[in-house]
């Protein structure tokens, strides 16, 4: 067996190159972000492969007797733009997801259904974050091109397991992961959706730095709203 392309000493030395001065928990930071991407790479290698048996003529339940899961499982991995697994979501990023495959119509939700749809409920985080920044929602609407989200009925609510994403609203999903991970959350807020939204490129992106809304103003809002919150907790109990 040829050695593994990148060995464990090679990737502590990389870390290590990240902040030569920094400190043990800057390691654990930096060591925590390299581990997110080697995941990412995982990920995109292994759908690399799996396109190919695809592609091939493979059937999904012998893909998944390769990598020892059921044929559902790999489907549920791979299948693209499905994401039926919203446990880690947040009520309210739940309905935000289900306003935007309202906004999309007939149509795969985009990034900009996404961002729109974050704002969905006012006491959400990214709405606060949007007042914060000194915008208001319609204004965001606008500039993404789409029409104000309305709340999704009951009905509506388990058709969240077939929803379907565009290339852009693909990205800004896999990018409002990544945003929960690099801040230490095991949960999916509307908060990250409108991060993954600025993070993941493209005209959707454009659009909120048009309006000042950059990765970097939103993160500091964010940050400031979670002091509130947290100071607001602390008083509280303090009663």
């Amino acid at each position: 067996m040829t050695d593994f392309p990148v060995p464990l000493d090679n990737l502590i030395k990389y870390v290590q190159t990240l902040h030569p001065d920094g400190s043990p928990l800057d390691r654990v930071t930096d060591a925590f972000s390299v581990s997110a991407t080697l995941a990412e790479e995982s990920d995109a290698l292994l759908g690399h492969f799996v396109d190919q048996a695809r592609r091939s003529g493979a059937t999904w339940n012998q893909i998944g007797e390769a990598m020892g899961v059921t044929k559902q499982a790999a489907q549920k991995r791979f299948v693209p733009g499905k994401f039926g697994d919203f446990s880690r979501f947040t009520d309210r990023a739940r309905n935000s997801m289900a306003a935007a495959r309202l906004l999309a119509g007939d149509s795969d939700v985009s990034a900009a259904d996404l961002g729109s749809a974050s704002l969905l409920e006012p006491m959400g985080v990214a709405a606060k974050v949007v007042g914060r920044a000194g915008l208001t929602p319609d204004r965001v609407y606008a500039a993404l091109g789409t029409a104000a989200p309305a709340p999704a009925s009951r009905a509506d609510a388990p058709a969240l397991a077939d929803l379907a994403c565009d290339e852009s609203g693909k990205e800004a999903l896999k990018a409002a992961l990544r945003a929960a991970l690099r801040l230490g959350h095991n949960y999916i807020g509307t908060e990250h959706l409108l991060l993954g939204v600025i993070d993941a490129g493209g005209q959707a992106t454009e659009a909120l730095r048009g309006l000042g809304l950059t990765a970097e103003t939103a993160r500091a809002h964010m940050k400031a709203e979670f002091e509130e919150i947290q100071a607001a907790r602390r008083q509280a109990a303090g009663d």
